[in-house]
């Protein structure tokens, strides 16, 4: 049950939803909900997730539904909604190439599908409803960016996740359903890949630097991100679910450090042992901010949320995962 201890909500031994469960941040949280003793279903249609992301999940005590489906569909959010205390909305298009290229299908994924699944979570009274956003600060006019910074939107993904954020408030205030944003950096680890459109900058690097590939820098490199490791982020998740204070809030949820893509590539070919693969450059990309680093004053100090791994570590965490992947394919 999604109970009260202290004044602080627990997530043990309660029923969860993860959509995109499949995927690479969804499999992660998916794995700390289980260590919590919490029944799980995972909606997932498999456009970004992977199956061996979690068969080692789908364990025979049954506290692991796995549902494939999609969430432009009703009737699939509501059955996966039954008897649900927690919803956890990871799931989304999230590939910013095929956002600008067909802006409508971002839409129905990330802002249709989201009402959906907040109407049905309305409908079988779900407790508290975690919706995954994204940077809608574009070109910030301030460093670090807080949450009360104007919103600026570059591309048709960060406007599909501000309907989304703006479908929770609503449903928040006007449904009494409690809702709470989190606004996600740059995320990177162990499962994200290339293919199928769930990868960041870092796994593309890792992947052709492993390969013996030079990575390639778009632009000069100077462009900056708020990296942050996937265990953090799932750590951000379970506390904004089980916080008292957290329904009708947005959060950023980020490392509050900013780091270089020129930096993160040498800091690759250094840990990979590859310095010799000097990097390529490329035309800079459409729809891509210059600097990104945000406050997270805000979660810190409502949620007790604090980044755990640092840059190199969850660096040399990722390449090792990678090169096991490797070794397992060539064992095949």
């Amino acid at each position: 049950m999604f109970s009260l201890d202290g004044g602080r909500m627990k997530l043990e031994g309660c029923r969860v939803v993860v959509t995109g469960g499949a995927g690479f941040l969804g499999s992660h949280l998916t794995e700390v909900l289980l260590h919590k003793e919490c029944q799980v279903t995972i909606l997932d249609n498999l456009s970004n997730g992977f199956m061996e992301n979690i068969s080692h999940l789908l364990s025979p005590d049954k506290r692991v539904n796995f549902v494939k489906g999609d969430l432009r569909d009703p009737e699939t959010c509501l059955k996966v909604s039954e008897d649900a205390e927690v919803v956890f909305h990871e799931a989304a298009q999230i590939n910013p190439v095929l956002a600008v290229e067909n802006p409508t299908l971002d839409f129905e994924i990330n802002a249709r599908g989201t009402l959906n699944m907040l109407e049905a979570a309305r409908k079988k009274d779900v407790k508290k409803f975690l919706f995954a956003s994204t940077n809608v600060y574009a070109n910030p006019k301030y460093l670090p960016i807080d949450e009360n910074h104007p919103i600026d939107l570059l591309s048709p993904y960060a406007a599909s996740k501000l309907s989304g954020e703006a479908y929770c408030i609503v449903y928040n205030n006007t449904y009494g359903l409690k809702t709470v944003r989190l606004r996600y950096t740059n995320i990177y680890g162990p499962r994200q890949r290339s293919t199928k459109n769930e990868s960041g900058v870092i796994t593309i690097f890792i992947e052709r630097v492993l390969k013996g590939i030079r990575p390639v820098i778009f632009g000069d490199g100077e462009q900056t991100r708020d990296f942050i490791y996937v265990s953090d982020v799932v750590q951000a998740n379970v506390l904004a679910a089980e916080s008292d204070k957290s329904p009708g809030e947005v959060f950023n949820v980020g490392c509050s450090a900013e780091t270089s893509v020129n930096t993160i590539a040498h800091t690759i070919l250094k840990i990979a042992k590859r310095e010799d693969l000097v990097p390529e450059r490329g035309l800079g990309r459409a729809a891509d901010f210059r600097r990104c680093v945000v406050d997270i004053s805000k979660a810190r100090k409502m949620l007790g949320f604090e980044p755990k791994i640092g840059l190199t570590t969850g660096l040399k965490r990722t390449i090792e995962w990678w090169k096991n992947i490797s070794k397992e394919s060539k064992n095949d």
